[in-house]
């Protein structure tokens, strides 16, 4: 039996990131694999670990709660990462950031994976001289000014590996907001995930929810939110019945994801988003900017066969929009597709258990 334990803050103990080693945790172990999730670092039986994954919050949300400046925090976690990595099997460190860059690649010299949810298949744009900073967006035009990150050295690179992205959350509905207390906790049994067949009853041409402009981290504070703005501004001038504007409460949200023909997904803070998901369980046609550029897990992202694929700038998405609703008949197999995948994929255990395996091996 192989012991894998994870480390995650106390404020993520309900952190949907973790929900399938819940999930299928009597799968797991029956595989080998015994998985143990941790709140407190101290508290960690490291001896008796083969395997430790540490989520990157974790010294983030111990940081705030010490109150300790960036450089006291940095001597205390790197500390740790060196006494661990001499007393663990294997050490992964797991930035959970939604983008396909990471600003904490600071700590691979530390660790033996440096774990992403999503990776660029070109590796070369993490490279760099020493110190040397890159834009963390790469969709992003480069002449917006974004956030940075500092590149990994050469001999690190191949240390960064893809883990599981936001296709492995809950995405069941559970009333009365208990999604998050109750999640991990409420087999698949009792309450299952219900999907939507792609030739049910379709009263909207599209949607599109999600917040604007929250990217007030740089001087130009529509560089995260070009693309979802550019979406808004061209909504109000179609022909069509659509379902559009900021958030709303989840039960009307899925009520119209599962009525809509298209579901258009936009870029947030990073490429993979759980609306992409929801449009598979909802058997809406997926429109997004191409993923072409990165490697994930679960992958169900295939160009025309599960999901549409928009330049990064959207400016065929008019065109895309009028193109598939106007023959939506001849569009619904990818639809079909991309839920036929996901149903697929996402729910088998062992395509799941085979991926940790294989990170942790």
């Amino acid at each position: 039996m192989q012991s894998l334990k994870i480390l995650v803050s106390p404020q993520l103990r309900f952190f949907s990131g973790i929900h399938p080693f819940h999930r299928w945790k009597k799968q797991l172990s029956e595989s080998g694999v015994d998985v143990q999730v941790y709140y407190d670092h101290k508290k960690i039986p490291l001896n008796s670990t083969d395997c430790l994954i540490v989520n990157h919050k974790y010294f983030h949300h111990m940081w705030n709660a010490k109150k300790l400046d960036a450089n006291e925090n940095e001597e205390e976690w790197i500390q740790y990462l060196r006494q661990t990595k001499e007393r663990v099997g294997k050490l992964i460190w797991w930035c959970s950031q939604d983008t396909t860059c990471s600003t904490g690649f600071g700590v691979i010299p530390y660790v033996d994976v440096f774990l992403k949810n999503q990776v660029l298949k070109d590796k070369s744009y993490y490279l760099g001289d020493l110190n040397e900073e890159k834009n963390l967006r790469v969709w992003l035009n480069p002449t917006i000014e974004q956030r940075l990150f500092k590149t990994c050295a050469a001999n690190q690179v191949d240390k960064i590996k893809v883990g599981w992205n936001l296709g492995y959350f809950d995405y069941r509905y559970l009333p009365y907001k208990l999604n998050s207390y109750l999640s991990n906790f409420v087999p698949y049994n009792l309450r299952g995930l219900s999907y939507t067949k792609v030739d049910s009853d379709r009263s909207i041409d599209l949607t599109f929810r999600g917040k604007m402009n929250y990217d007030n981290q740089f001087s130009n504070k529509r560089a995260i939110s070009l693309q979802r703005n550019a979406v808004i501004s061209l909504l109000g001038h179609l022909p069509f019945k659509i379902a559009s504007g900021n958030v709303v409460a989840k039960k009307q949200y899925w009520k119209e994801l599962r009525s809509a023909k298209i579901c258009i997904s936009p870029f947030g803070y990073g490429e993979v988003c759980y609306r992409d998901f929801e449009s598979f369980i909802s058997g809406a046609i997926l429109l997004k900017p191409s993923m072409d550029h990165l490697e994930t897990f679960v992958d169900v992202y295939i160009p025309n066969k599960t999901y549409i694929p928009l330049r990064w700038d959207m400016e065929d998405l008019e065109e895309k929009i009028h193109e598939t609703l106007n023959n939506y008949n001849e569009y619904k197999d990818i639809a079909i597709n991309g839920q036929d995948l996901f149903q697929k994929v996402g729910n088998d255990p062992q395509v799941f258990i085979s991926a940790i395996k294989d990170i942790i091996k």
